[in-house]
């Protein structure tokens, strides 16, 4: 059993993981979800993984893509500390307008934060307490099954971030 079953969780990545509970979240709440995690540096986010709902006007990112991390809700939660942590960020990104995104934590199984989980859409969608009270809840939802996941994966091998 391990011989077949080795090989294709050997090539797991966390992006891999995410990608289902990304695109279930994205159809569910049909807005743009992804997965980002801190450069080296912790200067950037990178988004590793990309869920986009299809309308005409939605909010499309590219994996690789790059952004300063400070400026991003992503960022914010990736940033905080063991003393004081973020659950979850929402704000109006000042990198485009008209953005608003809401992200939450994705912790590995020692519970630090190795990336984070989004949904990203135009301001005039939803508004803040919308954001709240309807997404929120479904974003938590995706990451601790993302989380559930990635720790299940972790127990047999190695699993990269990107």
């Amino acid at each position: 059993m391990l011989s077949l079953g080795f090989p294709p969780l050997s090539r797991t990545t966390l992006p891999r993981i995410a990608q289902p509970h990304l695109e279930d979240l994205a159809s569910r709440v049909h807005e743009s979800a992804s997965l980002a995690i801190l450069t080296p540096s912790g200067e950037e986010i990178q988004y590793t993984a990309v869920a986009t709902w299809g309308r005409i006007m939605s909010v499309n990112i590219a994996v690789g893509t790059r952004l300063p991390s400070r400026r991003t809700a992503l960022g914010k939660v990736l940033l905080a500390t063991p003393e004081a942590p973020l659950p979850y960020a929402l704000m109006d990104e000042e990198l485009e307008e008209g953005l608003r995104t809401l992200a939450v934590p994705i912790h590995d199984r020692t519970g630090r934060p190795v990336a984070a989980a989004n949904l990203a859409m135009h301001a005039a969608a939803h508004t803040h307490d919308e954001c709240l009270t309807t997404l929120l809840p479904a974003l938590r939802t995706a990451a601790t099954a993302l989380e559930t996941d990635l720790r299940t994966a972790s127990h047999f091998t190695h699993v990269p971030l990107s």
